[in-house]
């Protein structure tokens, strides 16, 4: 039997985990890589032939994820995957900036000279990544620096609170066409970041990070409004307003 990606997908599943975390696990994975779309439903019965499971652990997970707020309900009519609104993308990039620039405050004093050194490496991984169209390695390097950035803070709260707006900042970028957005220069963006922290200065490092954060969801929103409503939310050069003041059926 030729494997598919959501036959290789179901291969990881990672065997320590119950049933409906595994379920889970994998239409996140579904949702933030951008093989479901807003507004795909989620077919439950279909999801549990596909995984060769019962549909119990796969309707706990779905039950799980709109209660997250990733799925929502239609009555006498399943579950969906959201559609995301152009506050709802306000909403997570500005609650983002506000995580990532405090956790900075709060790691930058920590730090080692090795822990330059990871940050520097995975700057690194993204670049050589980028040169070579690996775009998913590219995204998962991405998404690993922001994340070690919080860990680094040592405030579990802040850890937490990045979790919080991981998966819906994955969602939305993956539901945009990033593709028009060169990869090398999408790498290049964090070398800033990296430099700035290299330096020790704590404002010269948020000020790093919010603009890069701020060029991001600036770049969001725009493809965003092309792509879910077919209009433009913003003009090219405007900025957000931080700035400007499957399973298928």
């Amino acid at each position: 039997m030729s494997r598919t990606p959501e036959t290789s997908a179901v291969q990881r599943l990672i065997d320590t985990l119950s049933l409906s975390d595994q379920v889970r696990h994998y239409l996140l994975d579904a949702l933030t890589s951008g093989r479901l779309r807003p507004g795909d439903r989620i077919n439950e019965a279909e999801l549990a032939r596909t995984l060769g499971i019962s549909r119990n652990p796969v309707r706990e997970a779905v039950s799980g994820l709109a209660q997250r707020g990733f799925l929502v309900s239609a009555p006498r009519r399943g579950h969906y995957l959201r559609r995301f609104t152009p506050q709802d993308v306000d909403d997570v990039f500005s609650f983002r900036i506000c995580v990532e620039s405090f956790a900075i405050r709060q790691a930058l004093p920590r730090m080692r000279p090795a822990d330059h050194d990871d940050l520097a490496r995975l700057v690194e991984r993204m670049v050589a990544a980028a040169r070579v169209g690996r775009l998913a390695e590219l995204h998962q390097a991405d998404m690993v620096l922001h994340r070690r950035i919080c860990e680094l803070s040592g405030n579990r709260q802040t850890l937490r609170a990045h979790e919080g707006i991981d998966t819906e900042v994955q969602m939305l970028i993956a539901y945009v066409d990033l593709e028009r957005e060169p990869p090398l220069q999408s790498a290049l963006a964090h070398l800033p970041i990296i430099e700035a922290l290299a330096s020790g200065d704590v404002e010269r490092s948020v000020s790093a990070m919010q603009h890069h954060l701020e060029t991001t969801w600036a770049f969001v929103h725009r493809m965003y409004g092309r792509t879910s409503r077919g209009e433009p939310l913003v003009a090219a050069e405007d900025a957000p307003p931080s700035q400007s003041r499957r399973i298928r059926e």
